[in-house]
C-alpha cells in the first residue's frame, strides 16, 4: 500500500518537477552556448556557419517553450536571451556579412518562432521587453551584432537573478567611455546613440539623460554639461 501511495505521488508531481528541470536546461544551455561563443563581446560566427548544430537546437527550444505560467522576471530573461539568440542565428544564417545591416529586414521582418508565437527582433524588444517592463535597462542587456550595440555578455540571464544581472549590465555599459563619453574641459557628454533612439524612456525613468546616467555612472556627471551623441558603428562584432 505504501508504494502505490508513493508511486501515486511521484506521478502527481512529476509535471512540476519536469517543468523545473526543463527550465534549467533551457537558461544552461543558453549560458553556455555564450561562455563557448563569445570572447570579449565578440561572436565565433565563423565557427558557428561551419558547425550550426547547437545554434539551432536552441532555436528550436526556443519556439516551443511554454512561458503560460512564467513571473514577469522569468519572461524577461528568456526574451532578453531569446534575443541575443535570435541576433546570432540570423547573422550565421547570412554569413559571411560585414554588418546586421547589411541582412535584409534584420531587426523588422525577419520573423521567428519565439514561445509559439511568431516575432520579428523588434516586437520582442518593444512587445515583449520593454512594454512589459518599462525597464531602459532592457536596451543594455540586448546585443543586436554591431560594435557600437551593448557589450554581448558571456553569461546568460537567469530568471532568479535578473534584477541584479540587469543592474550589473548598466553599470557595465554606463562606465565604458566608448558608450558614455566625458569631456571635463569642454564640459560636454557624449553618449552612445541607444540614449538618443530611445531618449524619452530615459528620462521617463530619471528625469533627464544625465540623471539616468549618474543612477549608474561612478564619476557623476555635471548636469550643465551638453549632449551629444556619438556615430554607431554597426560594423559586425565578429571574432
Amino acid at each position: 500500500m505504501r508504494s502505490l501511495i508513493l508511486i501515486y505521488s511521484l506521478l502527481i508531481v512529476s509535471p512540476s518537477f519536469g517543468q523545473k528541470a526543463d527550465t534549467a536546461t533551457l537558461f544552461d544551455e543558453f549560458n553556455q552556448f555564450l561562455l563557448e561563443k563569445v570572447v570579449f563581446g565578440l561572436v565565433d560566427y565563423e565557427g558557428l556557419k561551419q558547425d550550426p548544430q547547437r545554434l539551432n537546437d536552441l532555436v528550436d527550444n526556443i519556439a516551443s517553450y511554454d512561458l503560460r505560467s512564467a513571473s514577469q522576471d522569468h519572461r524577461t530573461a528568456f526574451f532578453i536571451n531569446t534575443y541575443n539568440i535570435l541576433v546570432i542565428k540570423q547573422i550565421v544564417d547570412n554569413y559571411p556579412v560585414d554588418s546586421p545591416m547589411d541582412i535584409k529586414g534584420f531587426f523588422k521582418i525577419q520573423t521567428f518562432t519565439v514561445a509559439n508565437e511568431t516575432l520579428t527582433l523588434d516586437q520582442i524588444e518593444f512587445s515583449k521587453l520593454f512594454a512589459e517592463t518599462k525597464d531602459p535597462r532592457i536596451h543594455f542587456a540586448l546585443g543586436c551584432g554591431a560594435r557600437s550595440c551593448p557589450y554581448l555578455y558571456e553569461n546568460a540571464f537567469y530568471p532568479v537573478k535578473l534584477q541584479e544581472q540587469l543592474e550589473f549590465r548598466a553599470q557595465l555599459i554606463i562606465d565604458r567611455p566608448n558608450y558614455v563619453y566625458v569631456d571635463e574641459a569642454k564640459k560636454t557628454v557624449l553618449l552612445n546613440k541607444i540614449f538618443d533612439w530611445y531618449t524619452d524612456q530615459f528620462v521617463d525613468n530619471a528625469g533627464s539623460l544625465i540623471n539616468y546616467v549618474n543612477k549608474y555612472r561612478y564619476s557623476k556627471v555635471a548636469k550643465d554639461y551638453q549632449i551629444t551623441f556619438q556615430e554607431y558603428d554597426w560594423s559586425l562584432n565578429g571574432q
